[in-house]
């Protein structure tokens, strides 16, 4: 991608501010919101996160998962030791890895993955995560702790992404209400405090994060991003569109993760992730024929001239990825 679409620039931009980052039709392509989670909800989510690793010691795991994101050396064994280290996926309803296809829905010369995502395997029904089903109590607890921690992120997509948003909450309501699943009552017993709109949620603890794409979400929804912990010096790391930004403590960064390359670097302290995605075969499964939702977009009088921030974005027709600060009225 980078030598088809190379950054404009001769240096790597850092960028403290809160910021959106749109294309040249106005589509966001990410929300960036520093200090947008109030030190006491932190707090809540930082003990929280304690609790559930002493009452479910064997939840988080390292090496489970991609090779390039899950190897052992990314992960952080600090002195202070407040979290641990691996990473735990909860998700009250999914389709078990191996139990879904990829056709492809849109075909892209460049980047084929773009268009594809993922459905179920005729016959499949979807369940909770193994995790929340070996640990349930223990998540159930850690679900209501946390669920002042997901209200806010919830009214973050609400802001940002109202589409995803709407359709995030019909499915919880169809998969509640009757779509056939596997476990149901364990699902039931996890929708009572789930007060996140997406339906899977990765813990990732004292993890550095490569630099990746995520393949199998919606081609232009959103993945939702909250960092906690004890540091200050977090970075999250965006090459695709040669720009780095501040990635501290509070932070809620909405972003296409299929779109644009992200990462997260090392840091001096103990820090952990709320990492929301979907997996759009099980929208498939319980609304067939769904289409993806459309981006949210800025009116053309809303985007100002910043052209010493434009960058090249990939799709079907040129376009440019444009950087607009934002008011931390948030």
């Amino acid at each position: 991608m980078k030598a088809k679409f190379p950054p404009p620039f001769h240096h790597h931009t850092f960028e403290t501010r809160p910021f959106v980052v749109v294309d040249n039709v106005g589509e966001i392509g990410m929300w960036h919101m520093p200090s947008a989670i109030s030190t006491r909800l932190q707090t809540i989510a930082e003990n929280a996160t304690w609790d559930l690793c002493q009452s479910a010691p064997n939840l988080f795991q390292v090496g489970n998962g991609p090779a390039a994101r899950c190897d052992p050396s990314l992960f952080k064994r600090s002195a202070a030791n407040i979290w641990g280290h691996g990473t735990a996926c909860l998700c009250y309803c999914w389709f078990q890895q191996a139990h879904d296809v990829s056709p492809s829905i849109l075909h892209h010369p460049l980047l084929p993955d773009i268009g594809i995502f993922y459905q179920a395997v005729p016959g499949e029904k979807p369940s909770p995560s193994s995790s929340c089903l070996k640990h349930h109590r223990a998540i159930v607890k850690y679900l209501e702790a946390i669920e002042p921690v997901m209200c806010i992120m919830a009214a973050v997509l609400r802001i940002t992404h109202p589409g995803q948003f709407s359709q995030c909450f019909e499915l919880s309501h169809r998969i509640a209400t009757g779509v056939p699943v596997n476990h149901r009552q364990e699902m039931v017993d996890l929708l009572k405090f789930w007060a996140s709109p997406f339906h899977c949620m990765q813990v990732i603890v004292n993890r550095e994060t490569l630099n990746h794409r995520d393949t199998r979400g919606w081609p232009l929804g959103y993945d939702l991003l909250g960092t906690f912990g004890r540091y200050s010096d977090g970075v999250l790391d965006l090459p695709s569109i040669g720009l780095s930004c501040t990635y501290n403590p509070g932070t809620i960064t909405g972003l296409m993760g299929k779109v644009l390359v992200h990462g997260v670097k090392p840091v001096n302290g103990e820090r952990f992730c709320f990492a929301q995605f979907v997996r759009p075969g099980v929208f498939q499964h319980a609304f067939p024929g769904m289409e993806a939702p459309q981006p949210p977009r800025l009116l053309p009088s809303s985007i100002q001239d910043n052209s010493d921030y434009e960058w090249e974005r990939y799709g079907g027709t040129p376009r440019t990825f444009r950087f607009i600060p934002m008011s931390r009225r948030y």
